[in-house]
């Protein structure tokens, strides 16, 4: 019966960590920046040129990770930060850049408290994935630019599992 409460205790306290993220994540960002980055997300997208292969995603097999947590998502924004926005910070909005510095380094302060392990599942994918921003030309990271928006859709639905995402359009 002991060792019943103690696992249990165990999982509850392993469940917390997480929801004191998500609960980090619901009071620092405030839902109209992250609406106004989506808007800006989608007019940067449609500034730039047609994509040549539609079908063919950069962000890939990292789709399939369901419960991404903060410190993934913190990994995916320092990944954009190194290898695609700090070498196209002259063609992007200046609202935009402070904007993702601000939720970079919200996502930096949330990452402390709980759990700040990256969930399973992401962590080899999130190597892929900068493997793959590394070996981009310039015309992809153009690309990598355009499926943004698909990051900052995951970073609001982790904000609140109930689906903020909602809320936010």
């Amino acid at each position: 019966m002991r060792i019943l409460i103690l696992f249990a205790l165990c999982a509850l306290l392993y469940w917390s960590e997480g929801h004191k993220q998500e609960e980090c994540l619901k009071r620092e960002i405030r839902l109209p920046m992250i609406r106004e980055m989506l808007s800006m997300s989608q007019d940067i997208h449609k500034s730039l040129p047609r994509d040549n292969k539609p079908f063919h995603r950069i962000l890939g097999k990292l789709k399939k990770c369901k419960e991404l947590n903060v410190p993934d998502f913190k990994r995916v924004l320092e990944i954009y930060d190194e290898h695609v926005f700090e070498k196209m910070w002259d063609e992007l909005p200046t609202q935009f850049i402070d904007y993702f510095k601000r939720l970079k380094g919200i996502m930096q302060n949330c990452a402390t408290e709980g759990k700040p392990t990256q969930s399973r599942c992401a962590k080899e994918k999130l190597k892929k994935f900068e493997h793959t921003l590394m070996k981009l030309q310039p015309d992809g990271k153009t690309k990598a630019l355009s499926e943004f928006h698909s990051v900052l859709l995951w970073i609001s639905s982790g904000m609140d599992r109930r689906k903020t995402y909602k809320k936010i359009h």
